[in-house]
């Protein structure tokens, strides 16, 4: 029987926590939040990492997909000459296409989103 030493133990201990502190750190299935927010009885949802960012995600996604305003725009885009160059794009795919709407999107919108439409956010 072979005997290991105290310093053997104490760096597999050590290796074992660095391992659990990395795996548990590199987005374990435990470390998802849905973001949630609700219009006209639809609901969009975002997901992510953080209950924040999860909720940023779901106004965003109703920004791109039912906000009055936005839809407006990539209206007016879609019939400009910088929308029909694109190759008259989605409203999902517009706002890669056009800086000015993806502006609209993530901050505008989405900031007014996150504080009148009350966006929920569950993280597992």
């Amino acid at each position: 029987m072979k005997l290991y030493g105290l310093g053997s133990v104490v760096t597999l201990t050590f290796v074992g926590i660095i391992f659990f502190t990395v795996s548990a750190g590199c987005g374990g299935s435990s470390g998802e939040c849905v973001g949630t927010v609700s219009y006209q009885g639809k609901t969009f949802e975002g997901k992510d990492k953080t209950a924040d960012q999860a909720k940023r995600n779901a106004c965003n996604n109703y920004c791109r997909d039912a906000d009055p305003e936005y839809d407006a725009m990539y209206r007016i885009w879609l019939d400009s000459p910088k929308g029909k160059a694109a190759g008259s794009p989605s409203k999902q795919e517009a706002i890669f296409k056009d800086k000015d709407l993806m502006s609209y999107v993530t901050e505008t919108c989405s900031k007014r989103c996150a504080s009148t439409m009350n966006p929920e956010a569950k993280c597992k």
